[in-house]
């Protein structure tokens, strides 16, 4: 077990992997192709891969976000164990970016293991890179990270 953030039905969208370049060149940590060393993968048919900087033992579990591309396991890009390294603070600020691309979506949400204060890190570094988050998106946010709000429904074409 460890510290898991869940995103089923995320994907890395071309503003989901735009939001995410910005989120890195403003974090203040690290980070790193999948297996920890290397360049992260940022783009439409790999989708996003990262990890912590594994020689300064920041690396845990790779974070993938699907791309268009189905991944030989495709559950694997439907969670991720940070164990709330550094590179924690990364992930929740993509998490936010895909999420907030898809409040109104029936396919995509994220939950963790953690409480929505844990993501708070994650959430500024996502406000200083990218844009800041209306109250509603915030809201929307905590309840889907606690688990609490319910699914959104379809709704029927007027």
């Amino acid at each position: 077990m460890g510290y898991t953030h869940y995103f089923p039905g995320l994907a890395a969208t071309p503003d989901v992997i735009t939001d995410a370049v910005k989120i890195i060149e403003a974090s203040p940590v690290t980070i790193c192709g999948p297996a920890g060393q290397g360049q992260p993968i940022l783009n439409e048919e790999d989708g996003i891969r990262l990890n912590g900087f594994k020689a300064a033992g920041e690396a845990y579990e790779t974070f993938h976000l699907r791309g268009t591309t189905t991944p030989a396991y495709p559950e694997m890009g439907t969670f991720c164990t940070t164990e709330n390294r550094p590179y924690d603070v990364v992930v929740t600020a993509i998490l936010v970016a895909a999420a907030v691309r898809s409040l109104d979506s029936t396919t995509g949400t994220i939950h963790s293991d953690g409480r929505w204060d844990n993501w708070a890190a994650g959430a500024d570094l996502f406000e200083k890179a990218v844009r800041l988050l209306t109250a509603d998106e915030k809201i929307a946010l905590e309840l889907d990270v606690e688990a609490m709000r319910p699914a959104p429904t379809a709704r029927p074409n007027d």
